[in-house]
């Protein structure tokens, strides 16, 4: 694996791992009718939580290292004292990447307790909310020094943070409807028509912070039509649009499974199509972040 490819791997890693963690310790003040109860009984929320938040852990471990190894030129440089104190030392993403690597290991030891109490899930919402937003720190706009930098900077991280409650969100709700086709039983389908209705009400919200800051971003009016920032930008887009087409489709699905709660005739159908409707807009969602992945290693201005 080439230095560039690893970097994109474990951004895009990190980035899902991230949004699983903010969407998972989320989900329980929207997704369960009576949070403490449904917090005892959420079994898989719990082994989501730790999951996501080792993975956070590792995968910016390894950001950092591939990163480090494409300014030293060489992966060796790793493990040459020199560059890792200057790495740390002297440059703004060392800096802000040992103290988001610490705050990872924070999260990864607060879940690690068989029981997720709401003060635990709260403690994790907040630090995947930092860790998230945070990496507006590390991009093109971390670096900006000017009052157009902080503007983008500021957008930037509300950009990653909205993204990540979306995508996270998708996740839950795609693992709710897999149980939910599995075995049919009417608290989980219940438990999902009402995360369902009730992330319906938050996502416009969410669109529209997407829609805002995207447009902030300068990448796409700096850039020519013939960059690979702007081309990947594109199709990033494109995913972007699909994403919301199909969630148009969940909303009116919803209601669907709705009417067909308690009894048997058409709860099949409602369920299948919510399932294929959700894998596909989580599917799309996670090109989406391997299109973010890959921005994050080219340069507005073209120059790769």
């Amino acid at each position: 694996m080439t230095i560039a490819a690893g970097l994109i791997v474990s951004r895009f890693v990190h980035y899902l791992a991230l949004s699983v963690l903010l969407g998972g310790a989320f989900f329980p003040f929207y997704g369960f009718a009576a949070p403490r109860a449904d917090l005892r009984r959420a079994v898989w929320l719990r082994a989501m939580l730790l999951g996501a938040a080792s993975l956070t852990w590792l995968s910016g471990i390894t950001w950092f290292v591939f990163t480090t190894a494409g300014m030293s030129g060489r992966l060796s440089g790793v493990t040459d004292p020199a560059i890792l104190s200057t790495m740390i030392r002297q440059t703004d993403f060392g800096r802000v990447w040992v103290l988001r690597l610490l705050l990872a290991t924070g999260l990864v030891l607060l879940l690690l307790p068989r029981h997720v109490t709401a003060w635990r899930t709260f403690a994790a919402l907040l630090g995947s909310l930092v860790l998230l937003a945070s990496i507006a720190l590390t991009g093109h706009a971390g670096s900006d020094e000017s009052s157009a930098g902080l503007r983008h900077l500021i957008a930037d991280a509300f950009h990653l943070v909205a993204a990540g409650i979306w995508v996270g969100a998708l996740v839950v709700l795609a693992l709710l409807v897999i149980i939910s086709v599995r075995q049919f039983r009417d608290d989980d389908l219940r438990i999902l028509h009402f995360a369902l209705s009730r992330f319906s009400g938050i996502g416009p919200a969410i669109v529209a912070v997407l829609v805002l800051t995207g447009i902030i971003n300068p990448g796409f009016f700096s850039s020519g039509l013939n960059t690979a920032y702007t081309q990947v930008l594109l199709v990033k887009l494109v995913l972007f649009v699909g994403m919301l087409l199909l969630a148009v489709v969940n909303r009116r699905l919803t209601p669907r499974l709705s009417e067909t709660l308690g009894s048997t005739n058409g709860l099949k159908i409602a369920v299948g199509a919510l399932r294929t409707s959700l894998l596909t807009e989580t599917a799309l969602a996670v090109l989406v972040l391997v299109a973010v992945a890959w921005l994050g290693t080219l340069s507005p201005l073209g120059a790769e």
